[in-house]
């Protein structure tokens, strides 16, 4: 794997494991199709929003910082009221908790992965039939 997916599948894999909440609501993945269900709430999971790399050092030998966010859409259905998607989407912001650590990667190609920004939950955006709740989560990773 080349460390871009290693850094998704790390963000990924601690969205979905263990289970956010039971009973477990369906998880619509980036690129894959997802019909939601009239009625019921759902995650709609972005591809990961990459930054540029910097180098903070001078030359090409030092560390790389890696920022980007994950998107996470805690979408409820329009006409229950704003608690419900707000609820799940604070949900989310509490598992991506400033100062999460995670790896991405194994072995020799292991690289640690830090939210090292609080997530943000943004306004509500109504998508009939639906309410959209983004959770925006920075991360970093240096190599």
């Amino acid at each position: 794997m080349s460390l871009e997916t290693d850094i998704q599948a790390a963000l990924y894999t601690h969205f979905t494991t263990p289970a956010l909440e039971s009973p477990v609501k369906p998880r619509a993945a980036p690129f894959v199709a997802y019909t939601p269900v009239p009625g019921t709430a759902y995650y709609h999971v972005h591809p990961v929003l990459r930054a540029e790399p910097q180098r903070p050092g001078i030359g090409f030998t030092g560390s790389v910082l890696r920022r980007g966010i994950f998107q996470i859409d805690a979408v409820a259905p329009d006409g229950a009221g704003e608690a419900p998607g707000l609820r799940m989407a604070g949900l989310v912001a509490a598992r991506f908790a400033i100062g999460t650590k995670l790896v991405a990667g194994a072995g020799s190609a292991r690289r640690r992965l830090l939210l090292d920004k609080e997530p943000t939950i943004a306004s509500a955006v109504k998508d009939a039939p639906w309410v959209r709740f983004p959770v925006s989560i920075p991360f970093l990773v240096i190599t």
